[in-house]
């Protein structure tokens, strides 16, 4: 006798509150979180240059220092782990915020690239 399991074949979809949506700071955020936990002078030069981001497209570029900083202290699964929930937070800001596009970022679909 088989039956379901409510978990098995149901993903929910990450969603967020449309009011997040419209402010850069919702993904800048995450970068903050994602080394909150790391002490390190690369973590304080990589605040500064958040500080200087004016556009998702400014952030994706700083998504692979972040990585090599996790890694550095952590490993290579948490990095992944943290980056990815970075990527799936700006696919969300660019797909639903009315000045950006997905294709204003450098590799169209949000991939990891390293």
């Amino acid at each position: 006798m088989f039956f379901k399991l409510p978990w098995f074949g149901k993903k929910t979809k990450e969603t967020y509150h449309d009011t997040q949506v419209l402010e850069l700071d919702f993904i800048v955020d995450e970068f903050h979180d994602a080394m909150a936990d790391i002490k390190d002078p690369v973590r304080t030069r990589l605040q500064a240059s958040l500080m200087m981001c004016e556009s998702p497209k400014d952030l994706w570029f700083l998504r692979s220092k972040l990585f090599a900083l996790i890694s550095k202290h952590h490993c290579e699964s948490i990095a992944h782990t943290r980056v990815s929930r970075l990527d799936q937070k700006l696919r969300f800001f660019v797909e639903h915020h009315p000045d950006y596009s997905p294709e204003e970022l450098p590799t169209g679909p949000m991939a990891l690239v390293h």
